[in-house]
């Protein structure tokens, strides 16, 4: 029976399991804010094996993490990995500083930021896997790229960052940076660590190249945030230029890539698409 396990479920050494199917479960993190329950959205295809590659998939300002899953499920069903998607409410995480910005603020401790929540989960779930995928879209996508700086030590095979409202800066010197966090690394609680461990992982920034409407609603006007661009095509071809810059003066051979993806605009759905094409 325990052969049996390993080869076709989910092997009984996670502390959590994943459902086979789609499907859903609550994560208690008892190592960060113990407080609040996650519902986790899944899909794990019947075949899947215990060390089936897992992907996290990161909701944007809709909080709609079922639907965020959903789009991943014939990708995960043909390639054979697990999909997890976890919501942050507006409830217990309020606002962009709770989700997309860490929830820093509110605790000067990591384990209860929520970029810690994935570091959490993959704890909880893994049995052989080592290194996790992730894919964030909108806030989503800004949740994503200030895990690598905040959590430098993360378990991130490939970073997916797609449509981003603004950026996060990998600059953390005062005079170097015109604002400072979250806009820049500029007072934020890592400085270069964070920022070489970030432009040393494999990152693909994905901007659709219709996405820019400069009056959605959803798009910050900070002054921090218009001074990187219009619109989100505009400023996250102002942060991939910020990002090459740095690089360079570094001396980092970054991994990261640029994809532009013609006739797609906000759309999480055609993002998913489009990741699933140019990931390697």
């Amino acid at each position: 029976m325990l052969a049996l396990a390993l080869i076709f479920g989910w092997a009984s050494a996670a502390e959590l399991d994943v459902p086979p199917g789609t499907s859903s479960f609550v994560f208690h993190d008892g190592r960060g804010r113990a407080d609040v329950s996650i519902t986790v959205y899944s899909h794990r295809p019947a075949r899947c094996a215990a060390n089936c590659p897992i992907l996290f998939v990161m909701h944007g300002n809709t909080r709609n993490a079922e639907g965020y899953r959903d789009h991943w499920v014939t990708w995960a069903e043909a390639q054979g990995f697990v999909v997890l998607a976890p919501e942050f409410t507006r409830k217990d995480w309020p606002g962009s500083r709770s989700y997309n910005q860490g929830n820093l603020a509110a605790s000067a401790d990591p384990r209860r930021w929520s970029y810690s929540v994935i570091e959490h989960l993959f704890d909880a779930v893994r049995t052989t896997q080592t290194t996790y995928r992730i894919f964030g879209h909108s806030a989503g996508a800004q949740f994503v790229h200030r895990l690598l700086y905040l959590l430098p030590d993360n378990r991130a095979s490939l970073a997916i960052i797609a449509n981003a409202g603004w950026y996060t800066l990998p600059e953390w010197r005062e005079g170097r940076a015109p604002y400072p966090w979250p806009h820049s690394l500029v007072n934020a609680r890592v400085g270069e660590p964070g920022a070489r461990a970030a432009l040393a992982k494999p990152v693909l920034v994905l901007l659709g190249e219709a996405d820019t409407q400069i009056d959605d609603p959803d798009l910050d006007q900070a002054p921090g945030s218009k001074a990187q661009g219009p619109h989100r095509l505009a400023r996250g071809q102002f942060y991939w230029d910020q990002v090459n810059s740095l690089a360079r003066e570094l001396g980092i051979t970054s991994p990261w890539r640029l994809v532009k993806v013609p006739g797609v605009g906000h759309d999480a759905k055609g993002m998913t698409e489009a990741a699933i094409g140019v990931w390697p």
